[in-house]
């Protein structure tokens, strides 16, 4: 019994996961098997498949670029950069990598929600980054987040690619991956929701986080950005 994988909470609470049938954790039907909430299982599907995710519709943009859905955003970006002989100073470049941006932002918002006081998406995301026990109330799931030491793109890419969250033991490690990976995930966006701008307020961003190690003084000019 122990080497079952544990219920999806989202699914468990709505008989709904914006993850699908790629998420990481099972979707105990027998369980939640009342007519009410497969009817708001099936919508929700139907919702699902019939619009495109803000990150297809930014690819879709560059009909000559094969973009390969399953495989992390960033790094199919910086393919089609190369593929498209676009040099860093390029403005179609420069151009292209703000509407990725702006992509990349509104799927973490589909992905997780909006809503900084949902506690649904507070478990939804301490379930993504390995926190167990997943808490039962709004602050500690906050606090629990809070806690560890994830790449923000990794939230975002986990949903196509189906690779695990990778939990980092230090913010130094999480810098070295976040710059070898060039991961890094907008700061300033018009398209943030609540619950994305309280992670990018209170998760260090990870080019600066180990600056930040070295004195207060940068940890506080960073705080009032």
């Amino acid at each position: 019994m122990s080497s079952s994988p544990r219920v999806c909470y989202s699914y468990s609470q709505t008989s709904s996961c914006r993850f699908g049938s790629k998420c990481k954790f099972a979707h105990d039907e027998e369980s939640e098997a009342t007519n009410d909430r497969k009817r708001r299982k099936t919508t929700h599907e139907h919702s699902q498949t019939n619009r495109q995710a803000p990150l297809d519709d930014f690819f879709a943009t560059y009909p000559k670029f094969e973009y390969n859905s399953s495989a992390s955003a960033s790094s199919e970006f910086y393919r089609m950069c190369d593929e498209f002989d676009w040099d860093k100073g390029n403005k179609k470049r420069e151009q292209a990598y703000l509407d990725f941006k702006d992509a990349l932002v509104q799927q973490f918002n589909d992905i997780y929600g909006t809503d900084v006081n949902d506690l649904t998406s507070w478990r939804t995301l301490c379930q993504i980054v390995h926190v167990s026990p997943i808490p039962n109330s709004l602050e500690s799931c906050r606090e629990a987040v809070k806690a560890t030491h994830v790449n923000i793109v990794d939230l975002v890419d986990t949903e196509t690619t189906g690779e695990p969250v990778t939990v980092f033991v230090s913010e130094v490690d999480l810098s070295q991956y976040t710059i070898s990976t060039g991961k890094f995930f907008p700061r300033d966006n018009a398209y943030a929701g609540g619950l994305l701008r309280y992670l990018l307020r209170r998760i260090i961003n990870p080019r600066q986080e180990r600056v930040s190690r070295s004195g207060r003084k940068t940890q506080r000019r960073r705080r009032r950005h």
